[in-house]
């Protein structure tokens, strides 16, 4: 396949759509002779993939202006590069794709990896101000990706009508797997935003507390938002400093997994939720919400499905699975094996080319 492709990206900020793009990448160029990338912003402030892409040989291009330059640079480039296959990802790259794809002939794929406007504190006038524009895009784009059949119903609510193909994200299976000591140590790693369900875990920590139950809780992630102060200080009111420990973000999640003997997710809304990907592939046991997407892939084998809001029913089922390690043994073979045979990035990267081609 000598097929000449480029992904458009708006951020390498290292958020769950951008790491799945790197695996992704790095899938592709195993068979693909040309894979290239433009962005319009490296993140060079915070946390990114742009090491991660060059140490896979991806070509990054940069262009940080307005919108119709930007629209010019990609013409041209395009154009010039004579792609076959622009695969654009979020809003905004899928609109400025979706233009030039009017004035020049390629087969633009686009994915969408989120519920854009829908979550707590999201923007969400500029969604209603973007959505009619990219609606447009993607019913006119030659294939649409969605990343979950929850983002895949989303869509068609939202009456797009062109064909989605949903094609889950996938992981590369670990040859090393997770081994904690024996101690009650329970955390969650993700973005210090409102609507991940950090202040239920907070109260889910508190009231494991309050049971007597000896156990330490750790939090971890960028704060974009300067959110984080705001349970810092949550903490603090509730006297639980001793149990609660705030770390910053883990430049490899693993080290974080191996700190912990249980992982909890209680986020209200997710495109996907990769970081429970990543924690079964390493085997970690999950108690997470019961919401769609994650109920797509996680089930009563791979971990514990619960109401985000049951605080005190969520707190002993953690004491529970916490004092049965032959659960979290069971628990750590039934993940392992589901990456392994059904959400690897093999398999993903598969998909995609199936539809590139």
């Amino acid at each position: 396949m000598n097929n000449k492709i480029l992904h458009v990206v708006p951020t390498l900020k290292k958020d769950g759509a951008e790491t799945q793009l790197t695996i992704l990448l790095k899938e592709l160029k195993k068979t693909l002779q040309t894979v290239d990338l433009i962005t319009f912003d490296l993140f060079s402030e915070g946390e990114n993939i742009e090491k991660n892409l060059k140490a896979i040989d991806i070509d990054i291009k940069v262009y940080k202006k307005n919108i119709f330059l930007t629209f010019l640079y990609l013409y041209k480039i395009i154009k010039k590069e004579n792609y076959d296959i622009v695969h654009s990802h979020l809003p905004r790259p899928d609109i400025v794709i979706g233009f030039v794809n009017i004035l020049l002939k390629f087969k633009h794929v686009i994915s969408v990896h989120a519920q854009y406007g829908t979550r707590k504190k999201e923007p969400r006038l500029k969604y209603l101000f973007l959505f009619p524009f990219w609606r447009i895009m993607i019913n006119r784009a030659d294939a649409v990706i969605a990343i979950s059949e929850q983002v895949k119903s989303w869509l068609i609510s939202r009456r797009v009508v062109n064909e989605i193909t949903v094609i889950l994200y996938g992981i590369e299976p670990k040859q090393k797997f997770h081994t904690p000591e024996d101690f009650n140590q329970i955390g969650m790693a993700a973005r210090f935003l409102p609507w991940k369900g950090w202040e239920n875990l907070i109260a889910v920590g508190s009231r494991i507390n309050e049971l007597g139950f000896p156990c330490s809780l750790h939090l971890a992630g960028p704060d974009d938002i300067g959110y984080k102060n705001d349970l810092v200080s949550l903490v603090e009111s509730k006297g639980l400093d001793q149990n609660i420990i705030f770390h910053e973000e883990f430049d490899n999640i693993f080290n974080f997994f191996d700190l912990i003997n249980i992982f909890i997710f209680l986020s209200e809304s997710e495109g996907f939720g990769l970081v429970l990907l990543e924690a079964m592939s390493y085997g970690v046991p999950i108690i997470c919400s019961d919401i769609a997407p994650m109920n797509e892939f996680i089930d009563s084998g791979t971990g514990i499905l619960v109401d985000r809001d049951d605080i005190d029913t969520i707190a002993k089922k953690v004491i529970s699975l916490l004092s049965d390690k032959k659960e979290q043994l069971s628990m750590k073979g039934n993940q392992i094996n589901k990456v392994s045979n059904n959400l690897n990035a093999e398999i993903m990267a598969t998909k995609v080319k199936e539809l590139y081609y």
